[in-house]
């Protein structure tokens, strides 16, 4: 930890005030790519149903197949940035991300495309852990608001810009464009990189917790598969969620005793901590939720092309950029919880006017609707990632970084999973009490799933003010 901050002294040293601008940069080219792969699919599904004649119960495999993988993987940054470096690490998986998104691109069916986007999803999860520990070290503790929002721009605007884009290649080129967008911000990373991200090599051995990673992908994989194959083999399905679930107390068994874990369980004595990780895993839920859910409304109900449904998120992206730039400096002076609780209330009153909205409602209105949701999402990040890392002990932010991040990708998985599976069953469930109406069939639960979100994020306030620190 102390070379690594000599390394970034010996930066500024060099480089002058600009080096922090530019450090931030280069790191979140890798961070947006990577978040921007998990959200970008979204637009492009209804294509991708049709192509190779699929249900939501396995569409819904390329969402969740990346984010499980994610989740495993997150928790690998802390053991390749002693492994490797942070240079090191950042740049391969940076390479090895935009190789993942060219395969996908030329995927001949569904299951390479699945196994193309599970590789997207290892190497994402690693990214993202690793620019926030960079980001983390070029600003000083006492402004870690506006280092959180700072990341938190890449975090959130990335389903913004996303969408739109991959809606323009869509609408073009087929579905098979969206899975390059991401391509010439990655080519940008790693040109910059050797030049602003510090070697940053971390002291202690480099040991990986194989058994703790066998463990984890064994649980999120029967469990996500479970809940996937719910529908149309119900009774393996069932065994997969049982198995998972043992695999998953296992998991959390072997973290506690393991001599280098995964999951540093340990940061749960600090106080707080643990209600961070609830609204980390809410966050999750909401965020690539709504992402899943809002293209389909834009498109299925209200009847939006792909790039409109692309658009439709980009006026609240713009907010967005604005928010967090108040936001992180209201964390800064504020205290966090309370950041973090203003930003939940917004998102679930989105949220909520989805679920009510009519079909016909107009392309500027259902914009507005979504603009306040990231207004919303801008306070959250810098309120929950400053406040969860001003609970721990310094020299723990690479153990606490990687766990709000695994828990924000286990919270998106789970929100994907879950709400497929609920718009899947609304849909079979108006077949039969509508046969023939495939028009409605395909609005099913939509607007629904959106009411789900709303109720998650309401519980997740209580967890937020759990947050204070118990001196305040």
């Amino acid at each position: 930890m102390a070379g690594r901050q000599a390394e970034v002294a010996a930066m500024f040293a060099r480089h002058g005030p600009s080096y922090r601008t530019w450090a931030v940069v280069t790191v979140m080219l890798g961070t947006v790519s990577a978040v921007m792969e998990a959200t970008i699919v979204n637009v492009a599904l209804p294509e991708i149903i049709r192509a190779f004649d699929l249900g939501h119960d396995r569409v819904q495999l390329l969402s969740t197949g990346f984010l499980a993988a994610t989740t495993a993987s997150m928790l690998l940054s802390h053991w390749a940035l002693r492994r490797f470096g942070l240079r090191r690490a950042y740049m391969g998986a940076v390479a090895l991300l935009m190789a993942c998104s060219v395969a996908a691109a030329a995927a001949p069916n569904f299951m390479l495309l699945a196994a193309c986007r599970i590789g997207q999803g290892i190497i994402a999860g690693m990214v993202q852990p690793l620019a926030m520990v960079a980001i983390t070290d070029v600003f000083p503790r006492e402004a870690r608001g506006r280092a959180m929002s700072a990341y938190g721009l890449g975090i959130v605007l990335s389903p913004a810009v996303g969408p739109a884009a991959g809606g323009l290649l869509v609408d073009h080129f087929g579905w098979r464009g969206v899975f390059l967008v991401t391509v010439p911000l990655c080519l940008a990373a790693l040109a910059l990189a050797p030049r602003y991200v510090v070697r940053g090599r971390e002291g202690g051995a480099a040991t990986l917790d194989l058994p703790g990673l066998g463990l984890l992908s064994a649980a999120l994989v029967m469990g996500l598969g479970g809940l996937a194959a719910l529908y149309e083999e119900p009774r393996a399905a069932l065994v997969a969620l049982v198995a998972g679930l043992l695999f998953a107390v296992a998991f959390v068994a072997w973290q506690r005793i393991a001599p280098r874990p995964l999951l540093d369980l340990r940061l749960l004595r600090h106080g707080g901590f643990g209600a961070a990780l609830a609204v980390a895993t809410a966050y999750g839920m909401g965020i690539y939720g709504s992402t899943y859910l809002a293209p389909l409304f834009a498109r299925s109900v209200a009847g939006y092309s792909g790039l409109e449904a692309g658009l439709m998120l980009v006026p609240g992206g713009v907010m967005l950029a604005v928010v967090l730039v108040l936001a992180g400096r209201l964390a800064d002076r504020l205290p966090t919880y309370r950041v973090a609780i203003a930003g939940l209330v917004c998102f679930a009153a989105s949220a909520l006017l989805m679920g009510l909205v009519p079909a016909g409602i107009g392309f500027w209105w259902l914009a507005a609707i979504v603009t306040l949701g990231r207004v919303g999402l801008g306070f959250i990040i810098p309120g929950l990632n400053a406040g969860a890392l001003r609970l721990l002990p310094h020299g723990h932010e690479a153990g606490g970084s990687a766990a709000i991040n695994f828990f924000r990708q286990l919270g998106g998985a789970l929100g994907v999973t879950l709400l497929a599976l609920f718009v899947e069953g609304r849909q079979r469930a108006f077949v039969l009490a509508h046969p023939g109406d495939a028009a409605g069939r395909a609005t099913a639960g939509i607007a629904e799933g959106f009411l789900l979100i709303a109720l998650v994020y309401a519980l997740a306030v209580f967890a937020a003010r759990r947050m204070a620190p118990r001196t305040a």
